[in-house]
């Protein structure tokens, strides 16, 4: 029999409701893995191993219920669970201990699952690499030295190295889907208002989905976290509890016109060969099965560079006050170069300059989904660049991380602003056998269609067999 991290989220599951294996074995399977291969990939920050093990044991004596019922999985680091230690990637608040779950960790916990830890995510999460003093820097299990992006970098570097079988993740410019990339997994990012939402800071960027190693598993978590309820901001069309899990089985329709778009709208960047390399083999594919791809052009008014400083504007009013409200004063010399940059830049911005640069960034959203409409759903590059050595990004220097951060991570925000679903798919690997992806967005509640499209690309690439040397260690 193969070892039971080679199943995927859905057969062990399946495999748990049949009682053919037990949580407490499956659970004791990544805790071992994670003994031996978390702290070099810098994926957890906490590993709550005994408390896992007790809630396995639970599992095991109760009737399956939930979705996830007894699958053991981790939680980031940025969203607050109840009675667990929660930092949100800051030496700061480390310590933290939330009364309450977010609201996808407590639906998360409610489909059954078993919390392994906590996964190592940046500093309030504005980062697309995950390097904190909490641990070391979470790095993708394909490369030596090579960062597993962030904010999702735990989470993801966990998924690809057998650690855990599938991870909540989140994504506020592009989270999910960099570190997916990185580390050769899918990373969804649903429509803004289909599944519970967080906290609405950031401009209510943010969404929360999976990574995972295959698309079956990444509807299965959807599936599982359900549709949102009452109280929530942003309103998506209910759906059928199985209609993540029925999307990913089912073929998209006949006739699709898919955009293709290199161009990453960033000054003094174009996109990498092997970027470029990922998106041909796509489209390749794409239209041996019949569709239609089409090259588009990026108009100058939608350069993702003209959105810069509106922007920062908006993470550094939202990070100023995550710092106000969480932060003791005699704690902040804690807080790392760049969240300081953010605290201080905010104090400089007027109510009135924030408004008219959440205002930019709307207007340029709208005009994005007008000259999305053109096609069904747009394929990119995940990133301009594959996966970079740690520290790359780190440059403790406010303008210049951001603007090296944006310049590497141009193709994904505007899902984000747009509020609609994307995903991260990793259809390539380069001549160093380094994962390369390729995000496809669609528009806004047209989750489905995107759940379809990447399930036939898997059928095509089977990227599910492609794994780290690490995986059978």
């Amino acid at each position: 029999m193969a070892d039971l991290h080679e199943l995927s989220a859905e057969a062990q599951c399946a495999a748990l409701r049949r009682r053919e294996i037990s949580s407490s074995e499956l659970t004791a399977h990544y805790l071992a893995r994670i003994e031996r291969h978390g702290e070099a990939l810098g994926a957890f920050v906490n590993v709550f191993a005994e408390a896992a093990m007790a809630g396995a044991r639970r599992a095991d004596s109760q009737p399956p219920e939930g979705l996830l019922h007894g699958l053991p999985m981790p939680l980031k680091d940025l969203h607050p669970a109840a009675g667990l230690p929660t930092s949100m990637g800051s030496a700061a608040l480390e310590g933290w201990i939330p009364a309450q779950d977010g609201a996808v960790v407590g639906r998360l916990r409610q489909a059954g699952i078993v919390v392994l830890g906590k996964t190592h995510a940046p500093e309030f999460g504005p980062c697309c690499y995950t390097e904190t003093p909490l641990a070391p820097p979470a790095l993708s299990p394909y490369g030596q030295g090579l960062s597993a992006s962030g904010s999702s970098g735990g989470a993801a570097a966990a998924v690809a190295a057998g650690l855990a079988p599938l991870a909540h993740a989140s994504d506020g410019l592009g989270s999910t889907r960099t570190p997916a990339s990185n580390c050769g997994l899918v990373g969804f990012k649903p429509s803004r208002g289909r599944i519970p939402s967080v906290l609405p800071g950031w401009y209510q960027l943010g969404s929360e989905g999976p990574v995972a190693r295959t698309v079956g598993d990444a509807a299965l978590y959807l599936d599982a976290v359900g549709t949102i309820g009452p109280g929530e901001l942003w309103r998506q069309p209910t759906w059928t509890p199985d209609a993540h899990r029925r999307a990913a089985r089912m073929p998209p329709p006949d006739r699709l016109r898919i955009g293709l778009l290199i161009d990453p709208g960033s000054d003094e960047t174009e996109a990498h060969a092997d970027c470029q390399e990922a998106c041909a083999v796509a489209a390749r594919a794409l239209e041996t099965l019949g569709y239609e791809i089409v090259p588009v052009a990026l108009p100058s008014a939608l350069r993702i560079w003209t959105l810069l400083e509106p922007l920062c504007d908006v993470l550094s009013v939202g990070i100023a006050g995550h710092v106000q409200l969480q932060i003791p004063e005699e704690r902040r010399a804690a807080l790392m170069p760049y969240t300081r940059w953010h605290a201080q830049r905010a104090v400089e911005i007027s109510g009135i300059r924030h408004a008219q640069s959440q205002a930019r960034i709307a207007a340029a959203a709208s005009a994005w989904l007008k000259w999305q409409s053109e096609v069904d759903v747009l394929m990119t590059p995940t990133s301009s660049a594959p996966a970079l050595p740690s520290g790359a990004l780190r440059l403790d220097d406010g303008w210049a991380s951001s603007e090296a951060m944006l310049r590497w991570s141009a193709f994904t925000p505007w899902a984000n602003f747009c509020g609609a679903p994307a995903v991260s798919l990793p259809v390539h690997q380069n001549a160093c056998g380094v994962p390369v992806g390729v995000q496809l967005m669609a528009r806004p509640g047209q989750d489905e269609l995107l759940m379809s499209l990447s399930g036939l690309l898997e059928q095509v690439f089977a990227w599910h067999q492609r794994h780290p040397p690490m995986w059978h260690r």
